[in-house]
């Protein structure tokens, strides 16, 4: 259940993207939204959280930016590369999409069936061993 997704580049190209493929599978873009809101919750919930959080918010964008203005050249003069990289890497997402079904489910969904599938064994295991232990008495 491959899903290719395309992402039209600034140059009005379409050219898969793999960092944008990866961040559209349920399993991630679930798990970054829950990251999201607990972030937000935090930050409400907590007033001088919310503040150093800001600073830090602050320093993050700003140095991002330094490091985008300083790589520039040196992503222009490697963007041949990076393409190889690409077709690679969405080829290797392709095949993982393939062997791993649970990245197309969300993670809520994950942790309730995996919620099932190990409470099942233990609530047999505990019967077995209660049982077991009552005809030891």
């Amino acid at each position: 259940m491959t899903a290719k997704k395309n992402q039209t580049l600034q140059n009005g190209s379409d050219k898969e993207n793999v960092l944008q493929r990866v961040l559209q599978l349920p399993v991630v873009s679930s798990t970054c939204k829950s990251l999201q809101r607990t972030y937000t919750s935090t930050k409400e919930a907590h007033p001088l959280m919310a503040s150093v959080c800001e600073v830090y918010e602050r320093g993050v964008q700003g140095a991002g930016a330094l490091a985008m203005w300083s790589v520039e050249p040196v992503v222009r003069r490697l963007e041949p590369q990076f393409a190889v990289a690409n077709n690679l890497a969405c080829r290797g997402l392709d095949h993982l999409e393939e062997k791993i079904p649970a990245l197309q489910y969300p993670v809520d969904k994950l942790a309730s069936e995996l919620k099932g599938t190990i409470s099942t064994p233990l609530q047999s295991a505990k019967s077995t061993i209660g049982n077991s232990v009552d005809k030891i008495m």
